[in-house]
């Protein structure tokens, strides 16, 4: 007795299968095609490995640079940095979000600055001021860097904590986010000044009041 079911595709001779069958990446190919209709691949390409590591990476947190000058007051320090920008040749310009501010040891300049950002502004001032030395301060994370300005140009890297202690408590409470830079209030913007402004400020912020 034969057990071959005449109905069953599956028991049919080689030569009545239809073409194609027996290749399973044929079904895989067509189910692939299927699944990727209406997708663009240029506009919806997947994530690299580059992409998740940017995102929601280091450059996400929040950073906070702090630079620490011997200039009186908070009004003289923004006229020196507004010039200080105008004496630059490299072109680089006064960081959006920097303000000044007083303290005790001599007003500073905050910003929540990257750290390429902190160190245009550093030497910004720094070239106006000349001959007397800043330091700017910055943190992100873990990390917490300063470095020595003079005459517009960097110097050398300190340990922080070496030069926190000649400086204004407000400094290290920044820098540690004990204070925020929103608690200081609305401070002073150099980038809003003319050069006329600039130099008045210059003139009449000499001395602390």
């Amino acid at each position: 007795m034969s057990t071959v079911d005449p109905e069953d595709p599956r028991q049919d001779g080689p030569d009545q299968q239809p073409e194609g069958a027996g290749r399973p990446s044929d079904d895989i190919d067509a189910e692939f095609a299927r699944m990727m209709e209406g997708i663009s691949l240029e506009e919806d390409a997947p994530l690299t490995v580059e992409d998740v590591l940017t995102d929601g990476g280091e450059d996400q947190e929040p950073s906070i640079a702090v630079i620490a000058t011997s200039v009186a007051t908070a009004k003289a320090l923004a006229g020196v940095v507004r010039l200080g920008r105008e004496a630059r040749t490299d072109g680089i310009d006064i960081p959006v979000g920097t303000r000044t501010h007083d303290t005790s040891t001599g007003a500073i300049a905050v910003g929540p600055l990257a750290e390429t950002a902190a160190h245009d502004l550093a030497a910004i001032a720094s070239t106006a001021l000349q001959r007397n030395g800043i330091v700017l301060f910055w943190r992100r994370g873990d990390r917490m860097t300063a470095t020595r300005y003079k005459n517009g140009e960097r110097g050398e890297d300190i340990s922080p904590a070496i030069v926190l202690g000649a400086v204004d408590d407000l400094v290290e409470e920044l820098l540690l986010g004990a204070t925020g830079v929103d608690e200081l209030g609305e401070g002073l913007d150099p980038a809003a000044l003319s050069r006329t402004e600039a130099l008045a400020w210059i003139a009449s912020g000499k001395k602390r009041k």
